[in-house]
């Protein structure tokens, strides 16, 4: 009987080890996990998830709760896309991570969004988080319009069928080289007309623009751009293969497109940044409205401006503040002119952007 019991319990075995894996779930999101669970879900799914929150602000405070600062550690860490992660629980074992790569999405209000910039300009307590977020949008504000159609299902049909395509595709039969002992996984190339885009593009930014930066933020914040060019160089490279059933290396086309993406991102999180600047964005919205209004006509200087005390341009500093505001969105036009014949006191005026005058809003209006 013992002999017979052993027998069975041998079979048993080679029948598990030989046994097929439990299919998984192939995931591309997450909207709430916690960090453990996300340690599960990227062990299954090696090619990383995107956590997608409508409110960000209940991420941001989850990794604030006691007990919790690991999270905001392992988020820091999952922004490279490339390193491998060990995770070692008494409840849950071992949990090795192949590739901890997480995007976060979401939205936020601007007076939330304040006060986490100002927690990140504290030198003690800025970590470089929010510096992480690079496709940061500040969306101007569009008027209400009603609008009842039907979605163009053609090109609604066309963009699906480029995500399906990029959900299944092959790297190295669309022009990526194959993984090898340094490299986990497929890796493309820039062509060579893509690579010296990037040359320029990069020298640009570290020999003229971080350096001239005055903002520590700002110029974190473009440091890490030389990690968003290739993404959006290769994202709007795969996106055409998908389109075109084409393949090969990063194309020029598609480093032009980055460079102009960095550039337009770099606006917005210009102005993102500008939220610390409380005043100067107060004061330079009260002035768009009364530019708008006509309150004041081409010519004005600061002086006419500050005689009317308007909300939150009631002071030198203020008004000063605006006006350099609104000079850098492109609604004014800054000219020096000199009282008397000789010698005259210099003042500036300023000139009203004309699309103003023509109750249209400029690109660039700031709105909070």
């Amino acid at each position: 009987m013992k002999n017979r019991i052993e027998h069975i319990a041998s079979e048993l075995k080679q029948h598990q080890s030989k046994a097929p894996r439990p299919p998984t779930l192939r995931r591309y999101k997450t909207n709430d996990a916690t960090v453990e669970k996300l340690g599960e879900l990227l062990r299954e799914n090696p090619n990383g998830l995107l956590v997608m929150r409508d409110e960000l602000v209940g991420q941001l405070a989850a990794w604030d709760k006691a007990g919790r600062e690991g999270d905001r550690a392992f988020f820091l860490e999952a922004w490279n896309g490339i390193g491998s992660f060990d995770s070692d629980r008494i409840g849950r074992g071992t949990i090795l991570i192949p590739n901890l790569c997480l995007s976060l999405f979401g939205g936020i209000q601007p007076d939330k969004l304040t006060g986490y910039l100002e927690q990140a300009s504290n030198a003690l307590a800025n970590d470089g988080m929010l510096q992480r977020f690079q496709v940061l949008v500040y969306p101007d504000h569009c008027a209400w319009e009603y609008k009842d159609q039907q979605p163009k299902k053609e090109l609604r049909d066309r963009v699906y069928s480029i995500f399906e395509a990029l959900s299944q595709f092959d790297p190295v039969k669309w022009g990526a080289e194959p993984e090898d002992k340094f490299t986990k996984f497929p890796f493309f190339h820039f062509s060579s007309e893509a690579q010296n885009v990037f040359i320029e593009w990069s020298t640009d930014l570290h020999q003229r623009r971080i350096p001239n930066e005055n903002n520590i933020l700002i110029e974190q914040h473009l440091a890490k751009y030389d990690k968003l060019f290739p993404a959006l160089a290769l994202i709007f490279h795969l996106v055409d293969c998908a389109a075109a059933s084409t393949a090969g290396p990063v194309s020029k086309d598609a480093a032009l497109r980055a460079v102009a993406w960095c550039e337009y991102l770099e606006s917005h999180a210009r102005r993102c940044y500008g939220l610390l600047l409380d005043d100067g964005l107060r004061s330079a919205q009260a002035l768009a409205k009364h530019l708008e209004r006509g309150d004041l006509s081409s010519g004005f200087t600061a002086r006419d401006v500050r005689r009317n005390q308007w909300r939150y341009l009631t002071a030198d500093e203020s008004v000063q503040s605006a006006l350099a505001w609104l000079e850098d969105e492109g609604w004014l036009r800054p000219h020096e002119t000199k009282q008397g014949t000789k010698g005259g006191r210099t003042t500036v005026v300023y000139m009203i952007n004309p699309k103003v005058a023509q109750s249209k809003q400029p690109e660039t209006l700031p709105h909070a």
